[in-house]
């Protein structure tokens, strides 16, 4: 199997769980004086080959330009390729998978150990991880400002953050952070759900941070609400991120991307939704 890092342009990504034109056939096309692109089936199981791919198209004003120098713009690490996507401290990273499963931790590891790289992000992911790995490092490293997650109950030291004031976090329903992901990648501003219409998610209120002392801090704002058909729904504001940290099991460099087993887990969101997408991939 083949492990690589793909960079691409969000305009120009094609996301589905299952694209038949991501197969070895379109790799067997890239140029073969780089070995590290010569066809997948080349390849034997288990090969320690790790190239890193960067694919960019932009679209202005609904014109479609393609821009490429090469059949391929490979790199030649993983560090190269998150230079390239232009993250700075404060912007906003949207991270695919679930707990443990599906997500891009080398991805993650590589920023939480640039001590001099980007701080103070706001990261979207349905979960918080573990302590000391994937997310986790993140959090212990000092990058993130503002977490916008559903579930967080397995990371004791991002608890211990929140708590004390070292961390924003915003919970926000699991089906909401997914659908405000597709939203983005969709072109809506804004989406209408019943989740969490009359209670204090909507009307405002949740601790969003702490201060040292363990007063709170900062407070949620309501939540626009609007009834249709004698139901009332919470207006929610489309996620886009800077950037979108991503684990798919096949690309190509025209970014095609597929999903399988656990990388199927908010992933497709991600990749839809950032302007720049990082893709960790398999095979």
């Amino acid at each position: 199997m083949i492990r690589g890092y793909s960079l691409y342009r969000r305009a120009g990504i094609i996301c589905s769980r299952s694209i038949s034109s991501a197969t070895s056939s379109n790799v067997s096309q890239l140029p073969q004086w780089c070995p590290s692109t010569l066809p997948l089936r080349a390849h034997s199981r288990g090969s320690r080959a790790f190239p890193v791919l960067a694919a960019a198209s932009e679209v202005w004003r609904g014109i479609h330009h393609h821009r490429e120098t090469s059949a391929s713009k490979v790199c030649p690490d993983a560090t190269t390729a998150l230079k390239l996507s232009g993250l700075k401290s404060g912007d906003t990273v949207a991270v695919g998978g679930f707990g443990l499963g599906g997500i891009p931790e080398t991805l993650l590891n590589l920023l939480a150990s640039d001590e001099n790289g980007p701080s103070s992000l706001t990261v979207a992911s349905l979960t918080a991880g573990v302590d000391s790995f994937g997310l986790g490092r993140l959090f212990e490293a000092g990058k993130v400002k503002r977490m916008i997650s559903s579930y967080v109950g397995e990371n004791k030291n991002f608890e211990r953050m929140f708590f004390t004031g070292e961390l924003e976090v915003e919970l926000v329903p699991q089906g909401t952070i997914a659908a405000r992901l597709r939203a983005a990648g969709n072109g809506m501003p804004a989406i209408f759900t019943p989740a969490g219409a009359g209670t204090m998610y909507a009307n405002g209120g949740i601790p969003l941070k702490y201060a040292p002392d363990g007063s709170v801090e900062i407070v949620t704002e309501p939540r626009p609400t609007q009834m249709f058909d004698g139901k009332e729904y919470v207006m929610e504001y489309a996620l886009r991120p800077e950037v979108s940290l991503v684990k798919a099991y096949k690309a190509d460099t025209r970014g095609n991307l597929i999903f399988r087993g656990t990388s199927q887990n908010a992933n497709p969101d991600c990749a839809v939704a950032g302007n720049v997408v990082l893709v960790s991939w398999w095979k």
